[in-house]
């Protein structure tokens, strides 16, 4: 947590008085009120998740930093009674979506107070939420007679439908494509999932921010918090190793092999997610060389603009896999290719 030194100058009445006095740090005040926004904050998901979300994990960040353990503990536990109490009120079946936002927003909060909030950190938190998603909606699903495949598919299908509109054309497109859904049909949850992480770990940033304690304090030049950067974006080996199972298991799942349209589909969600590593790699590659070559805002966005057309033909995910090996932008590696953000 960032400290504020409290350095003022201690005049006296006749303010012949000049060498600074350094005042005790004061105790953090309201404290309750941050715990009743909590509250509020899981009470809000009910219309609005995603500023739930942010709030929860601002929320739970503030009161960490604050009070330590015993701070984000009490968060916890009073996000929990909300989710008890509403799960009475409105019923079990209704308030299940809740509860891996609560996790997700819990979870990286506690990782960025933590300091350890890295790519694999990150990647666990969302897989984990990935997983509670489907199992609550597979439940729902299987309780009114069909599965989540089906269902999820079939508003894929409505959607893609309300796009192309009507006619023979429109017709003969939402056949071709129908296919496709029926196997990417998870990345539903896996691009949910990783906003809600991206919403929570925008909330736990800014609840990470100190107030000062009076008006007129500053941070010492230290302690003053480091934004993340894109360009500073290290893929972890492994998701090279994720990628690589991915296309031997599409290979694969094209032969004569048990249940090949599970392994199809597994096989090419992981695909896909894993690109969104290499994506976030390839644009810190872009970003990183835009700025050593000291390139102005308007050929930032040209170049940002063609990397992302380029981008239907996998460019700037395949910039991202060379620089596993390559690092074009030298950044120091131990090994782990990680960053921790706060």
């Amino acid at each position: 947590m960032m400290m504020f030194d409290g350095q003022h100058s201690a005049a006296g009445s006749d303010g012949t008085e000049i060498v600074p006095a350094r005042q005790r740090a004061s105790r953090p005040n309201g404290g309750w009120l941050w715990f009743v926004g909590i509250g509020l904050s899981v009470a809000v998901m009910a219309r609005y998740p995603m500023l739930g979300v942010a709030c929860l994990a601002m929320g739970l960040r503030t009161q960490s930093e604050r009070f330590g353990a015993k701070g984000l503990v009490a968060g916890l536990g009073i996000s929990g009674a909300v989710l008890v109490a509403w799960m009475v009120l409105d019923g079990v079946s209704n308030v299940l979506f809740a509860v891996p936002l609560v996790g997700i927003a819990a979870a990286i909060s506690a990782l960025m107070w933590k300091r350890r909030a890295g790519v694999t950190e990150v990647s666990l938190v969302v897989t984990a939420a990935i997983a509670l998603c489907m199992a609550v909606d597979g439940f729902t699903a299987f309780n009114a007679g069909t599965n989540l495949a089906e269902v999820t598919s079939a508003m894929l299908m409505e959607v893609a439908r309300a796009s192309v509109g009507r006619g023979v054309e429109a017709e003969l497109a939402l056949v071709s494509i129908e296919p496709l859904i029926s196997v990417i049909w998870p990345m539903v949850y896996v691009l949910s999932a990783a906003l809600d992480a991206l919403v929570a770990g925008f909330g736990s940033f800014l609840g990470s921010v100190q107030r000062p304690a009076s008006w007129g304090e500053m941070p010492a030049p230290g302690q003053r918090l480091r934004v993340p950067q894109i360009s500073l974006f290290d893929a972890p080996l492994w998701a090279v190793g994720v990628l690589a199972l991915s296309v031997l298991g599409m290979g694969a799942s094209f032969a004569a092999v048990p249940e090949s349209q599970v392994l199809r589909t597994v096989s090419v969600t992981l695909f896909l997610a894993v690109r969104i590593i290499f994506l976030i790699q390839g644009l810190g590659v872009i970003l990183g060389l835009l700025g050593r070559w000291r390139i102005g805002c308007f050929g930032r966005f040209a170049v940002i603009m063609v990397a992302t057309w380029l981008e239907v033909m996998f460019v700037v995910s395949i910039i991202g896999l060379i620089d596993v090996w390559a690092n074009f932008r030298k950044l120091p590696r131990d090994g782990s290719h990680n960053e921790a953000h706060t």
